[in-house]
This record gives C-alpha cells, sequence and structure tokens, in this order.
C-alpha cells in the first residue's frame, strides 16, 4: 500500500497578506522625553565640562576656542533635534502572536518577534525612569541580538502589565494543556 504526498508550492499572493503598517502602534509615555532630554543635558554638561577645562588650562587648545565652542553648540542642538524626532516616530504593539517594535528616523527599522520566539523578559527601572514612574521591557529572542526588542518609556503599570500578560502567553505556548485543564 503506498501513500502519495503530492508537495505544493504556490505562489502567495502579497496584496492578502496582514499589513503591519496598518497596525496602530503605542507611543512612549510623554515622561519619557523628559528623561531622553535629563540624559542629553548629564551628556553635554559634562562634555562642556571637560572643553571648559580645556579652554582655561591648556593654552594650546585656546585660540581654537572659535570653532570648539560653536561646534559644541551645533552638536548640543543636532543631538537634541535628532532624538526628538527619533521619540516622535517609536511605537509598539502586542499581538495575539507577536509583538513589534518600531523605531528609526534615518534608518526606520520594525522588529516582528513571534511569541514563540522569546526565551525571557525584561522590566527595568532606572533611576530618572523611577522617578517619572516609566519602565522598559527588554524582550530577548532565540537566534541572537537581532531579534531582541528594548521598549522604553512605558509606564510603569502598564509595563507590568504587559510582562504579565506576555509570560501567560509564553507559558501557554509551553504547555497548552494548562488552559485545558482550566476550562474543565
Amino acid at each position: 500500500m503506498t501513500t502519495e504526498t503530492f508537495f505544493t508550492n504556490e505562489v502567495i499572493d502579497l496584496d492578502l497578506l496582514p499589513k503591519y503598517e496598518d497596525i496602530q502602534l503605542s507611543r512612549p509615555h510623554p515622561n519619557y522625553w523628559k528623561i531622553i532630554c535629563i540624559n542629553l543635558l548629564i551628556f553635554f554638561g559634562l562634555l562642556g565640562i571637560a572643553l571648559g577645562i580645556l579652554l582655561f588650562f591648556v593654552d594650546e587648545v585656546k585660540p581654537n576656542a572659535k570653532w570648539i565652542i560653536p561646534l559644541y553648540l551645533a552638536l548640543l542642538a543636532i543631538f537634541f533635534l535628532l532624538f526628538r524626532a527619533s521619540f516622535k516616530k517609536r511605537g509598539y504593539a502586542i499581538r495575539t502572536h507577536d509583538v513589534i517594535y518600531k523605531s528609526g528616523i534615518i534608518a526606520e527599522s520594525t522588529t516582528i518577534v513571534p511569541l514563540n520566539r522569546i526565551q525571557h523578559i525584561e522590566l527595568n527601572e532606572g533611576i530618572f525612569s523611577r522617578i517619572y514612574k516609566l519602565g522598559s521591557l527588554q524582550l530577548f529572542t532565540a537566534g541572537g541580538q537581532t531579534g531582541h526588542i528594548h521598549i522604553s518609556g512605558i509606564a510603569i503599570d502598564d509595563a507590568r502589565r504587559i510582562r504579565d500578560l506576555l509570560l501567560k502567553k509564553l507559558d501557554l505556548l509551553e504547555n497548552p494543556t494548562i488552559e485545558l485543564n482550566a476550562n474543565e
């Protein structure tokens, strides 16, 4: 008795695939912009102090002040504008079978991670994040760095709910009998 299996390799109509671009993404909390500004001010404050010390104490650097100071101010303005544009482009969505994260201004990146690829989840709170009651979720995937997602600027209560929801979904993927036993 022979059993024949027929192999087919049909062309997929790309217009019938779901469009992830149409998904309404959740944006970072508005207070996350304040944290970005604080971090930028700390960085540029320390850089400014270092430049000030160089300009004040190193005689060879003093003649270059006429281009060092405008360059410093230009970099400060450019960094704030780039980070602001980047902040406005970020977004995430938690769906039934995957997580989407979008970021970037020059090179826009959209990462879609299926739930069955997530290995573990971290919830992080930095010093300034705790002040503004924000957190970040980091989703680690199987297969290396490229699939990892780091979502910053989520209200801490939402971040905890998302983490718990994803952990429950991961548990159901690993142990599908749990749902069956819970429904009996």
